[in-house]
C-alpha cells in the first residue's frame, strides 16, 4: 500500500506543474482533489488522472477516474439543495468555486475518456438512481448529453430481445457486470426509465431539441 498524500505535506513548488507532477495518485490511498484541483492548470490536473488511470494495474481496485467520481458525489451528496423542477431535485456542492473546476475538468478536459465512467456510474446506480441527478447536474457538455441519449436509445431497444441473457448483455458491457452475473441486475427497461429520468432533467436545464424531443424519450415510441 502506498503512502497517504494530503497535499499538505508542507512541501514548496516553483509551479503548478511541479506540484502536479509530485503527486501519485496510483499509490496514495487517500486523494485530496480539493488541494488538487486549487491548481491554477486544469488541463494539467486532467492529464495526471487520466494517465494515473492507465497506470493502474490491480483491476480489483477503482482506479483514479472513478475516485474522482466518487468525490464529486460526496462533495454534491453533502450540498446543498437544488431544486430546478420538483419531479427533478438534486443538490449542488457548497463551495461554488470547487463545483465550477469540477464542471470544467469533467465537461472540458476530461472529455471524451469520461464518458464511459459516467455511464457506468448511472447504469450501476439501480437501487438510489434519483442520485444520478447530482452527477447529471454537473453536466454541461453537448457531447456528453448526446452520449446519455446513444446509450438511452441502446437500452430502449434491447427491451424487446426476447432472449434474456442477450437483452442484458450490452447493459452489463456498460455497467462492467460480469456475463454471468444475474440478469435481473441489468434490465434495459429499468436502464431506460434511469437514462429517461437524466435526459428529462437536463433538457429542463437545456435546449436539448436538435439532440432528443419530448417524443423521443417515450419507451414506447419505436427506435431509429
Amino acid at each position: 500500500m502506498g503512502d497517504t498524500w494530503d497535499g499538505n505535506a508542507g512541501e514548496t513548488y516553483e509551479s503548478d506543474e511541479d506540484f502536479i507532477r509530485s503527486v501519485d495518485l496510483v499509490e496514495s490511498q487517500h486523494i485530496n482533489f480539493e488541494s488538487l484541483f486549487k491548481t491554477e492548470n486544469l488541463e494539467a490536473v486532467a492529464d495526471k488522472i487520466l494517465e494515473s488511470a492507465l497506470g493502474e494495474t490491480d483491476f480489483m481496485k477503482k482506479d483514479v477516474v472513478d475516485r474522482f467520481l466518487d468525490f464529486i458525489y460526496f462533495k454534491v451528496q453533502t450540498g446543498s439543495i437544488d431544486i430546478p423542477h420538483m419531479a427533478y431535485p438534486t443538490k449542488r456542492m457548497i463551495d461554488r468555486e470547487l463545483e465550477q473546476r469540477v464542471i470544467t475538468l469533467l465537461n472540458e478536459h476530461l472529455y471524451p475518456e469520461i464518458v464511459l465512467r459516467l455511464m457506468k456510474l448511472f447504469s450501476r446506480n439501480i437501487h438510489n438512481p434519483d442520485t444520478n441527478l447530482y452527477i447529471a447536474n454537473l453536466i454541461t457538455s453537448e457531447d456528453i448529453i448526446r452520449s446519455i441519449y446513444e446509450t438511452f436509445k441502446l437500452f430502449k431497444k434491447d427491451i424487446f430481445i426476447s432472449n434474456p441473457d442477450k437483452r442484458s448483455l450490452n447493459v452489463k458491457r456498460i455497467q462492467q457486470f460480469a456475463a454471468r452475473s444475474e440478469n435481473k441486475l441489468s434490465s434495459p427497461l429499468d436502464q431506460a426509465a434511469i437514462y429517461k429520468y437524466i435526459l428529462e432533467f437536463l433538457a429542463i436545464k437545456f435546449n436539448v431539441s436538435h439532440i432528443y424531443t419530448e417524443d423521443d424519450l417515450l419507451l414506447s415510441a419505436p427506435v431509429d
